[in-house]
């Protein structure tokens, strides 16, 4: 059999089923051809990340993330923690809307709720009150990622226990020493004994 799109050799050995096209893809079935069983997706949403872009697309959200943390500012659309109904813990919610030059805010939970009109209050010194609203400081929703503008993330990417570690810093590595540290303390204080 012959290709009626491009003239080339099908294997005669492929049943019928396989080189003919079928209905639901529409079009008229001219003759035998495999065109109907390639990727039938945009080249928009063929476009994936990659373990490296993702990181390095991590580590730009990342850096972004820590200048408005060092502003002190609650953006629209930001992912933040806060007290729902003034009760602990601390529910992860999205701004949807910022009112009163920045004081009032509007909050989405991940359960549907919106609660209205939350003021920000920040901790003070000396008493037992809690930061109504505070920013998170991980987990995955700290960072919005557009994937229209990036592409969708690949099962690899999404699945990669490391994406997002920060080798550069030393923070992870002090905290596991003292850990280890402090085993190994353990066990030597309990083999005197």
């Amino acid at each position: 059999e012959v290709d009626v799109n491009t003239g080339s050799m099908i294997n005669p050995h492929n049943p019928e089923f396989i080189t003919k096209r079928p209905w639901y893809l529409g079009g008229s079935d001219q003759g035998p051809s495999l065109s109907h069983q390639a990727d039938q997706r945009t080249e928009a949403d063929r476009t994936e990340l990659s373990l490296t872009s993702a990181d390095r697309l991590l580590q730009e959200e990342r850096y972004k993330l820590k200048q408005h943390r060092k502003e002190g500012k609650l953006r629209l659309g930001m992912w933040v923690e806060a007290l729902k109904k003034e009760k602990k813990p601390y529910l992860i919610c999205q701004i949807i809307k910022i009112a009163k030059n920045g004081t009032e805010y509007d909050l989405k939970f991940e359960d549907g709720t919106i609660e209205r009109r939350v003021k920000f209050r920040p901790k003070v010194e000396g008493t037992k009150r809690n930061p109504r609203i505070r920013l998170t400081k991980m987990g995955n929703r700290s960072h919005d990622v557009d994937h229209t503008k990036v592409g969708k993330e690949t099962y690899d990417s999404k699945r990669d226990a490391y994406h997002g570690y920060d080798a550069t810093s030393k923070d992870h590595m002090n905290k596991m020493e003292e850990r280890y540290k402090r085993r190994e303390e353990l066990r030597k204080s309990l083999q005197k004994q």
